[in-house]
């Protein structure tokens, strides 16, 4: 066998392990110009639909094979809420959520002339939030604990501990909005409360 040349590791560029193995959705964060500033738009989803059925979410999915986290975005809002490309103005990609298997790539979109349109097939209504309320309002903070389960056949023979190895638990924080009537919480408040972070942080840095 002839000798590694590590050489090459000066030019690898890293990426996550089991990246391959994830799902990628992306989803569009939509402003709306106002007199007083900017209104988040968001959704809530159909209860006829069978994921999250009720939820508040962002408009969004699954990217499929070979179409770019953007694009999948645009296609999803052009979908949820009948809006034309020519509407939308891309703004950036924003902090991208990881999760369990998944990441999410969310974009920062400048919506124009949108007329509170949306397809009943996946969506019950739409409502705005001000830009202002979540920069001045803290989430409030709740925790779930995950608890890992091995699944039959699992080699406990293999591993110190056996069927009493110490596993550790996954303590994730949830956070939650409350804004007349709207519960936002989980993956979108996730998004919410870092695109304000990044909103805040411009605002420190230009001031």
């Amino acid at each position: 066998m002839e000798k590694t040349d590590l050489n090459y590791l000066r030019q690898h560029k890293p990426t996550l392990i089991g990246m391959d193995a994830c799902r990628k959705a992306a989803v569009c964060i939509p402003l709306i110009e106002t007199a007083e500033g900017y209104d988040l738009l968001f959704e809530v989803r159909s209860s006829s639909i069978d994921s999250q059925p009720g939820d508040v979410c962002f408009p969004g999915g699954m990217a499929m094979p070979g179409e770019s986290t953007r694009d999948a975005a645009l296609r999803e809002m052009g979908e949820e809420l009948l809006v034309r490309p020519e509407q939308a103005e891309v703004l950036g990609l924003m902090d991208v959520l990881g999760g369990s298997r998944l990441y999410v790539y969310p974009y920062a979109v400048r919506l124009k002339c949108y007329e509170n349109t949306f397809s009943e097939d996946e969506v019950a209504s739409v409502f705005r939030v001000p830009l202002s309320f979540f920069l001045e309002q803290e989430p409030e903070r709740y925790y779930t604990t995950m608890k890992v389960i091995p699944e039959e056949p699992f080699p406990f023979e293999r591993i110190y501990g056996g069927r009493d190895y110490a596993w550790r638990e996954r303590r994730e924080e949830i956070l939650f909005y409350q804004y007349e009537g709207h519960t936002i919480w989980g993956m979108t408040a996730k998004m919410v409360f870092s695109f304000a972070e990044i909103i805040r942080n411009a605002y420190k840095n230009s001031s």
